[in-house]
């Protein structure tokens, strides 16, 4: 809940210019996309394996912290365009949950499951 807040903060305060609501909105969107997919899966956490639900934990830790690293860097030193550091977060992010979650669950073969 903390990075989804702050990632929105920090995105709200990089867009402050921008005159077009609709892009606003469509960043808005793909920025909260990876908190939203790790929330739902929170809610289904109590029925995963003790591995998955535990690498589920650590893409949410893992996803915050990017995040809030390189949303918060950029608000610091806006080096790079802030279009490009919102479109390129959220992806990485996706990237993160695929990485670790897929990595769980290839090791965790069908015959350990529970």
């Amino acid at each position: 809940m903390a990075g989804a807040v702050g990632s929105m903060a920090l995105m709200l305060r990089a867009g402050a210019r921008q005159r077009s609501g609709a892009l606003i909105l469509l960043f808005s969107v793909w920025v909260l996309a990876p908190f939203i997919a790790l929330a739902q899966a929170d809610r289904r956490a109590s029925r995963m394996p003790p591995r998955m639900r535990g690498a589920l934990y650590g893409a949410m830790f893992g996803v915050t912290a990017v995040s809030l690293t390189v949303y918060g860097f950029h608000a610091v030193r806006g080096v790079m365009k802030a279009g490009f550091v919102y479109l390129f977060g959220p992806a990485m992010c996706w990237l993160l949950i695929v990485v670790v979650l897929g990595a769980t669950a290839a090791t965790d073969g069908p015959d350990r499951t529970r």
